[in-house]
């Protein structure tokens, strides 16, 4: 039983990792984007990698919270709350994404800044969490 724990536990945090390098990823392409159609496009196309990164997170963390019998302590609290708040600042950013007007010429320019502020804030979320879930 110890086994199958720490090896969910290893998978969790290998996710974990995912889900950063998928903000990353997320921060390079509008960053790097010259085009508001274009990174409007490509957008759509990564956005269902930042969802499924997200709740695969919160599937095994809720398989390793199972295992443990359901114990609610502070930390789990807490990984709940952050996974509901990475979920609502995602929501943000994809909705802001999606009434975007790309026929405009600054358009791109208004939503880099918002979009960057908010990857920022989910990876200084999900570092935050991680530190203090090794320190433990």
């Amino acid at each position: 039983m110890e086994m199958m724990y720490n090896t969910s536990l290893q998978l969790h945090f290998g996710l974990v990792l995912f889900w950063m390098g998928v903000i990353a990823f997320n921060m390079a392409m509008v960053q790097f984007a010259t085009q508001a159609d274009i990174y409007v496009r490509r957008a759509r196309i990564a956005m269902p990698f930042s969802v499924m990164a997200i709740f695969a997170v919160a599937f095994t963390g809720t398989v390793m919270m199972a295992a443990k019998h359901l114990d609610f302590t502070i930390e789990n609290i807490a990984m709940i709350v952050t996974t509901v708040l990475l979920v609502i600042m995602e929501s943000r950013r994809y909705k802001t994404l999606r009434h975007l007007r790309v026929k405009a010429e600054d358009a791109l320019a208004l939503y880099r800044p918002f979009a960057l502020k908010l990857l920022a804030a989910e990876m200084a979320v999900t570092l935050f969490m991680t530190v203090w879930m090794s320190l433990l």
